[in-house]
């Protein structure tokens, strides 16, 4: 890479906006909605600044799309330089008197159906106060919001209640239960009304979270997970297979109990509550747009009780962490 580096011009700005959507989108052509540009545009786009920066940033193929190593490390500076340059204009912003920029938000998969999530009465909340502000929501899987949080890929988020780096603050604003599940062609299906015995759970096929720490739970298993998921819709389709059983948010689940096609194993004992966090870092380093917005999260749950970051243990109803 050139030591001398110009000066950056909007056509700059411009090119790396386009690299970092395609970052984002993983790859040239799902980035080309997002952009509203065509392919061929978006290559000779990637190709000047690449020239610019004298280094090669991405590889194509029939493999996918992939970063170089130059590429990972650019597309770590410029997630830096739009923080800065929003930061920039949300600050200005609020000098004059209004907020303006983007809002990156984290927010974990399958949170819409929880009637505890008031998410929406947020956004709307937000949206009166700072109209101005464009808010840009991001599915994010539990074992990634540290590093997107840390690397400024987003400015807050909501989360359950887990271990962080201790720059992250975290509050809790609601909860969600979660229990175990198995599908209609599980062999278990038609006696999961009943108290079945924990020992006939214990020799089933098993669906872990793929970011998951052991918990109590996954230690009544008999045998090591013979599946594995990193978001809820991917346990639902192991867990609708009828070959393996596996916990799922109890909301997410309705849909499919309501159809049959789903039953709850021992809620008795195999069900548990997670606490929901805001996660950022401390509101004297946030910016106004992403303090106000954390302030609607707020205003909008209701206190509850604190639910402590343990691990659930059999015999009760607990909370735990297995998001």
């Amino acid at each position: 890479m050139a030591a001398n580096l110009p000066p950056l011009s909007d056509v700059d700005f411009r090119q790396l906006r386009v690299f970092r959507t395609i970052v984002e989108s993983n790859g040239f052509t799902a980035a080309q909605d997002e952009l509203g540009i065509s392919r061929s545009t978006i290559s000779t786009q990637m190709a000047a600044l690449e020239t610019r920066l004298g280094v090669k940033l991405c590889r194509r193929g029939r493999s996918g799309f992939s970063l170089t190593e130059h590429g990972q490390k650019i597309y770590s500076e410029v997630i830096k330089l739009f923080a800065a340059a929003d930061s920039f204009r949300a600050e200005v912003g609020a000098i004059r008197g209004n907020m303006v920029g983007e809002l990156r938000i984290g927010v974990v998969d399958a949170m819409v159906e929880n009637p505890h999530c008031q998410l929406d009465r947020a956004i709307a909340l937000f949206n009166e106060r700072a109209p101005g502000v464009h808010p840009t929501f991001v599915i994010v899987s539990p074992n990634q919001i540290e590093n997107a949080l840390l690397s400024r890929q987003m400015e807050i988020a909501v989360m359950p209640n887990q271990p962080m780096n201790a720059a992250i603050q975290m509050q809790q604003l609601f909860h969600e239960e979660q229990a175990m599940f198995c599908g209609k062609d599980h062999p278990l299906f038609e006696e999961a009304h009943s108290k079945m015995p924990i020992e006939q759970l214990a020799e089933q096929k098993y669906a872990r979270r793929g970011y998951s720490v052991a918990t109590a739970f996954q230690s009544l298993f008999k045998h090591p997970p013979s599946a594995s998921a990193y978001d809820m819709e991917g346990l639902a389709y192991l867990i609708k297979s009828g070959k393996f059983v596996s916990f799922l948010p109890t909301h997410f689940a309705k849909q499919w109990v309501d159809r049959e096609e789903m039953r709850p194993l021992r809620p008795d004992l195999l069900s548990f509550k997670i606490a929901m966090c805001v996660a950022n870092f401390p509101q004297s380093v946030m910016s106004r747009m992403a303090r106000v917005f954390r302030e609607c999260l707020v205003e909008v749950h209701p206190t509850v009780t604190a639910i402590k970051n343990t691990a659930p243990s059999l015999g009760a109803k607990n909370s735990g962490n297995t998001k």
